[in-house]
């Protein structure tokens, strides 16, 4: 359970820095230019910064099959497709359950979770404020 703890605490952290630095580039681009082109190139890097998240995620899944600390019931062998899958099924806290982990794994997942909505939530912000600057105009 602790290599669980630590492992999800490792993801959150590089999860958020990560995606936090990609949003400021965001937000740097957006105070040089607030044209159509611009905001498309923004919510592309917005996207490429969830993607990552997921694929960071993914390995940290796997990285625990591969310590012990659980499987996925429904699967009988997981390529990275399936991490990745499982990955951003979970980020997105749609949770399908059609691939689920089980004993300490479940942790991992959890805070992946709690981690995308918080990503999810740092997104929103700077798709709202792109749609307030365009207001001011």
């Amino acid at each position: 359970m602790i290599t669980a703890l630590l492992l999800s605490t490792a993801l959150f952290l590089g999860a958020i820095l990560s995606h936090l630095s990609i949003l400021q580039r965001g937000h740097d681009w957006l105070g040089k230019s607030d044209s159509v082109a611009t905001k498309a190139a923004v919510s592309l890097l917005v996207l490429f910064s969830h993607l990552i998240v997921a694929a960071w995620f993914g390995g940290g899944f796997w990285f625990g099959n591969e310590l012990g600390l659980g499987s996925f019931d429904k699967v009988s062998a997981m390529g990275w497709m399936d991490y990745f899958y499982f990955s951003l099924i979970n980020i997105t806290t749609l949770g399908l359950g059609d691939i689920y982990p089980t004993q300490h794994l479940r942790v991992i997942a959890g805070v992946e979770a709690l981690t995308g909505f918080a990503l999810i939530s740092c997104s929103a912000q700077l798709f709202w404020s792109m749609t307030k600057k365009g207001d001011k105009q």
